[in-house]
């Protein structure tokens, strides 16, 4: 099996418990008695803990090798899920949830998705914008069908984390199946030189302003949303977060084609722009189906830059330095993004339910306008 198909293999596992997770934790945290706080909370930590591993994914692929370190991410997953599953206690449900390295904000993000973007960019096709798209579209209809999931009739919410059990473990095995990764010399310290550390630095500042916004309205926090402020349950959010990432699929399509036309950062920013402008419209809608109406429209848009973000930012950065630059990136985006759950709780308890949409689209607003500022001039690279 080419190392290709591998990545697309376990991107789809993985993309698929992103589907359902990011909808049945905020319902079960829920139905623990959590209040909107500490489900905020929850959120915060499990950002944290994933942002920590993610930080140091690239030491872990420069001393054990992407391959192992991969197997070894996936299996900490199962592990944690299994025992999320089992335990009737919310004190140790909480604390392996942490350690799962989950992603809650309804796309895959964390210290697997880091090095896999990595591998997959120094494969033969991951140098081609194209399949950037490819790999997010098949990682997009996994999402969209695990999130339709939920709405299965007769389903117990908690056996979702012994699917996310099998899937990890499933996906762990895979990477097994991974090939031509060359042995470093653990011992020597790799030197990013200036050029490319600035440009990996300021990346990072940016994408951590996008993400402290996002934080906001994480996935699972826009569930958790429509279930309080408006009564949705289960069946229906798996409706409308099936069709939003029927939405987010459609645009990976438009994506690379735009930026063929506009350019990659171009193509970020005019297509990040608009979404967040729906974003903030979310706030202020009075029934569920305006509501609904505005997620869905800014879903068509809000993930066309994910591609061309993720093809600039190993494209703009030497081979030897990628591993660093999308652990950099990556981390940098958690860890700002685990501080945004609990102010949005606080939030939604103090002020009102809507208001997070209004602060993460604000917010997001200010790193489109920044990016195009900082990026707009700066040409990739080739080796």
């Amino acid at each position: 099996m080419k190392n290709t198909t591998v990545l697309l293999s376990t991107k789809v596992l993985r993309a698929f418990s992103v589907g359902f997770i990011s909808i049945v934790l905020p319902l079960y945290l829920s139905s623990l008695g959590f209040s909107k706080l500490e489900v905020g909370l929850v959120f915060t930590l499990i950002i944290a803990t994933s942002a920590t591993f993610t930080m140091f994914s690239h030491r872990f692929a420069h001393f054990i090798g992407r391959r192992n370190s991969l197997m070894m991410f996936s299996f900490i997953t199962a592990i944690s899920s299994l025992i999320m599953f089992f335990t009737e206690n919310a004190i140790v449900f909480v604390i392996f949830t942490l350690l799962s390295l989950i992603s809650v904000n309804g796309t895959d993000i964390g210290p697997t998705f880091s090095l896999e973007n990595a591998a997959f960019s120094d494969s033969a096709k991951g140098k081609n914008p194209k399949y950037f798209s490819i790999y997010n579209v098949f990682g997009g209809i996994a999402i969209a069908a695990g999130s339709l999931s939920v709405s299965l009739p007769d389903v117990y919410i908690k056996d979702f984390f012994l699917v996310l059990f099998s899937l990890s473990l499933l996906s762990g095995l895979l990477y097994l199946m991974l090939k031509g990764e060359k042995k470093e010399n653990a011992t020597k310290r790799i030197v990013i030189p200036e050029i490319d550390r600035k440009k990996i630095n300021r990346l990072a500042e940016l994408f951590s302003i996008d993400s402290f916004g996002g934080g906001f309205t994480l996935q699972a926090m826009i569930a958790y949303f429509f279930f309080i402020r408006f009564g949705l349950t289960e069946s229906y959010l798996g409706y409308i977060f099936f069709f939003a990432n029927v939405l987010v699929i459609s645009s990976y399509f438009f994506s690379y084609h735009l930026s063929k036309r506009i350019g990659l950062v171009n193509t970020m920013v005019f297509t990040h722009l608009p979404s967040n402008v729906f974003l903030i419209l979310i706030a202020f809608s009075p029934t569920a189906i305006i509501a609904v109406i505005f997620y869905l429209l800014r879903m068509s848009l809000a993930e066309m830059d994910v591609p061309p973000r993720q093809a600039y930012t190993m494209m703009v950065i030497r081979k030897r330095y990628r591993n660093k630059a999308a652990a950099t990136t990556t981390a940098a985006r958690m860890y700002t993004q685990s501080i945004s759950p609990v102010i949005s709780g606080q939030l939604m308890q103090v002020v009102s339910n809507g208001s997070p949409f209004l602060f993460g689209g604000s917010l997001k607003i200010i790193y489109d306008l920044l990016l195009f500022k900082s990026f707009r001039k700066i040409k990739t690279v080739s080796r």
